[in-house]
C-alpha cells in the first residue's frame, strides 16, 4: 500500500514539475517587445563588438559581456523563431510561387530587412531556400547564444520593403524590422 501511494505522490510531483518546465518556455513573443529588444541588442554590439561575449583569448568570460543581457531577453521574451513557427512555410512557398519582387513607392535609401533569428541551421537553410525562391538576396550570420541572423534585401523602395517585411511576419517571424546598418 505504501508503495502505491509513494508512487501516487512521485506522479503528482513530476505532473508539477513537468508543468513548470511548460510555463517557462517562452511563448510567442509580442512583436513590438520583440523590435525593441532586437534593436537593443543591435545597440549593445554595436558598441561592444569586441568583447561581447568575451574575446578570442578568453570566449567565455567570468562576467558576461554586455551584450548577453539583451540576448537572454530575447530568449526570455520568445523572439527567436523555432521550427514549429516555420511549419507553413512550404505552403506560403506553393502560394507565393512565380512571385517577383518589385519596386513600388518612395524611393529609399539602400535597406535590409532583419527577418528574424533561427535555433537551428537547418532551419536557416529552409528560410535562405523559402526568400531566394521569390527573388531576395540572403545573408546568414552567427548570434552567439542565440542562433542565426537572417538577413534579406537589398529594398531601394518603401514598396518592395513592406512587402518584404509582410512575407516575413506571414513566414513566422515575430519582428521583421528594416536595416541600413546592415549590407547583403
Amino acid at each position: 500500500m505504501r508503495s502505491l501511494i509513494a508512487g501516487g505522490v512521485l506522479l503528482v510531483m513530476l505532473g508539477g514539475c513537468s508543468a513548470g518546465i511548460l510555463a517557462d518556455q517562452p511563448s510567442r513573443g509580442d512583436p513590438d517587445t520583440c523590435l525593441a529588444l532586437f534593436q537593443s541588442y543591435d545597440r549593445a554590439v554595436r558598441t561592444y563588438p569586441a568583447n561581447a561575449f568575451g574575446s578570442d583569448d578568453n570566449p567565455a568570460p567570468m562576467v558576461p559581456g554586455p551584450v548577453s543581457r539583451p540576448a537572454r531577453l530575447l530568449i526570455k521574451e520568445g523572439c527567436r523563431t523555432s521550427s514549429a513557427d516555420l511549419d507553413g512555410l512550404p505552403e506560403l512557398a506553393a502560394r507565393l510561387a512565380g512571385h517577383q519582387v518589385v519596386n513600388s513607392g518612395a524611393t529609399i535609401r539602400p535597406t535590409v530587412v532583419h527577418v528574424g533569428i533561427v535555433t537551428g541551421i537547418e532551419d536557416e537553410r529552409e528560410v535562405t531556400r523559402f526568400f531566394r525562391g521569390l527573388g531576395y538576396g540572403t545573408r546568414g550570420t552567427g548570434a552567439p547564444t542565440l542562433g542565426r541572423r537572417l538577413y534579406v534585401g537589398t529594398f531601394t523602395s518603401q514598396g518592395a520593403l513592406d512587402e518584404a517585411m509582410a512575407i516575413a511576419r506571414e513566414a513566422g517571424f515575430v519582428a521583421p524590422m528594416a536595416t541600413t546598418r546592415t549590407r547583403l
